[in-house]
């Protein structure tokens, strides 16, 4: 858990119920890169049991960059039941409905389907609930998050979206860095970047950088773009004889050399 907003947990870059199960909320804490990369079964399977409890958009961002965040509880298909918002919007209980148990989106959409949220007992008082529980939706500004608001992201963390989404751009950049580290430049040796001061070394990096990448440009150009042959032919100009004036032209022709 990094931070919270209006009562709503910020986990992993998203804002999540502030009821979401403990397990759940630390599903990747004290993990290191390796396991990130390949998760296992059991983090996976956590990852995907967090999504019902994730606020979700209900307006995209205004001209001011401010989005609208429903609790998960709240709408027409909500994807968790909660006691808590059923007490404080007065949510009778649902009237009993005939469900196809054939019927994979039926069984899916029944309430007893969903994952419970589990209020301590006994729940706080009404005036000390967070804003979530008390509204359908809040309004995220820019800034509400503060310092921590540069963590915040659109995806679930480590979700089948996110990963379609930022792996091929991981490998990308690792790649990148990969190739500025090599022989060629190998940026990473102090050696190579004997300027001394912040700004200097800045500066220097930003023109190394430049430079390769001019350099793998012209690499693919090469590999992917051959130069064709010159073709001189169509370069030179040929008039026909009939249209060449080879009169001398009068008051600018040099006399001839004397005897």
């Amino acid at each position: 858990m990094q931070g919270s907003a209006h009562g709503a947990l910020l986990i992993d870059g998203s804002l999540a119920c502030p009821l979401m199960p403990d397990r759940l909320a630390t599903a990747t804490t004290g993990l290191d890169d390796a396991a990130i990369r390949t998760p296992s079964e059991e983090l996976t399977a956590l990852i995907t049991a967090r999504e019902p409890y994730l606020l979700r958009l209900k307006q995209s961002a205004n001209a001011d960059g401010a989005i609208r965040l429903q609790c998960p509880a709240a709408g027409t298909s909500p994807s968790v039941t909660c006691p808590r918002f059923d007490r404080l919007h007065q949510c009778g209980p649902s009237r009993p409905t005939a469900v196809n148990l054939t019927d994979a989106r039926q069984r899916a959409a029944h309430p007893a389907a969903k994952p419970r949220v589990l209020p301590p007992t006994p729940d706080r008082k009404s005036g000390e609930l967070p804003k979530i529980c008390h509204q359908h939706t809040i309004t995220l500004h820019p800034g509400d998050l503060g310092h921590l608001d540069k963590f915040r992201q659109d995806l679930p963390y480590l979700s089948t979206s996110w990963r379609g989404t930022y792996s091929a751009v991981r490998a990308m950049t690792e790649g990148l860095n990969g190739r500025l580290k090599g022989h060629d430049l190998d940026l990473s040796d102090p050696k190579n970047r004997l300027a001394h001061g912040r700004v200097a070394q800045t500066i220097l990096v930003a023109l190394l950088v430049t430079v390769a990448n001019d350099h793998f440009l012209d690499a693919w150009r090469h590999a992917h773009q051959p130069p064709d042959e010159l073709d001189t032919s169509a370069d030179v100009l040929e008039l026909p004889a009939e249209h060449i004036d080879r009169t001398p032209l009068t008051g600018r022709s040099r006399p001839p050399p004397a005897p």
